[in-house]
């Protein structure tokens, strides 16, 4: 008898070892599973909100617009005429169609000011706003966006100004006539000479920015020409009206968006992120 019960025992015993290694490979996987997915959800990277992004944004919004805010206060402090003044009283209480943003006549110099004032109040908001992570993608970003406005502008201005030269050396009458068609005509020159020059200068200013950022920052990213590209270019559209039509009430009143357009490259300057991990 005690033998039967010696064997029972070591038969259960025999049982429950062989057991063992098989509830051990159930529960091993679960609790493993477990604490990679906890590990997981501690360990992963907090994805900015929308609020805080749309924060950022504003922020950088505001001081792009306040940096040709600040250009335009330059430029009505150094023009020619004299009759403008940096003063609160003055600027507050005087009318609006006396102003300087009201009268002004923007050329070259004017655009590129506003330009450069719009990007560097964009690099600074992104810097404030977004933090060291991104700057070099922004400082890329500002190059381009200083040659997208620099480059197009001057070609432009050149262009259109040598075929209005051209138009009145060739049909003068055509340009004085009261006919509008006549007149149309007379004025096609100068508008080629802005088309021309328009698509010149992109094209070009395109090219020569992904240079440039390539041999200063060892980045081969070739950014193309997006859509935001062609805020920057309202300004030629509306500078080459002004020299066609220097006297039309409609071109004049056009004009006045400029520095709110150029307003978005310091705005696309600051938000700009990097895509890609950088190449040395």
């Amino acid at each position: 008898m005690t033998m039967c019960v010696n064997d029972n025992i070591t038969a259960l015993y025999n049982a429950q070892k062989a057991a063992q290694p098989a509830v051990q490979q159930k529960v091993s996987p679960a609790v493993n599973n477990n604490a990679t997915n906890f590990s997981a959800t501690n360990t992963a990277p907090k994805q900015p909100t929308n609020k805080s992004e749309t924060l950022k944004k504003i922020g950088v919004g505001v001081c792009s617009a306040l940096g040709v805010a600040a250009s335009l206060a330059i430029l009505s402090k150094f023009d020619k005429s004299h009759k403008y003044s940096l003063k609160p009283s003055k600027i507050f209480g005087g009318k609006i169609k006396d102003s300087y943003l009201a009268n002004a006549t923007y050329k070259t110099k004017e655009i590129v000011s506003m330009g450069a004032g719009s990007i560097l109040g964009g690099l600074a908001g992104g810097y404030l706003f977004d933090g060291k992570s991104n700057m070099n993608a922004k400082k890329r970003e500002a190059i381009t966006q200083m040659i997208n406005i620099s480059f197009p502008i001057a070609f432009v201005e050149s262009l259109s100004t040598l075929g209005s030269k051209l138009a009145q050396k060739t049909m003068p009458r055509m340009l004085e006539s009261k006919n509008l068609f006549k007149k149309l005509v007379g004025n096609l020159p100068a508008c080629a000479g802005a088309a021309i020059g328009l698509a010149t200068g992109i094209i070009l200013g395109n090219k020569v920015s992904n240079k440039v950022n390539e041999k200063i920052f060892h980045k081969k990213d070739h950014r193309p020409i997006e859509i935001t590209d062609m805020s920057a270019h309202v300004d030629d559209m509306c500078m080459a009206a002004t020299l066609v039509a220097p006297n039309n009430i409609l071109t004049k009143t056009v004009s006045r968006i400029i520095p709110v357009a150029l307003s978005i490259p310091g705005y696309e300057t600051g938000i700009k992120k990097e895509t890609q991990p950088e190449t040395k």
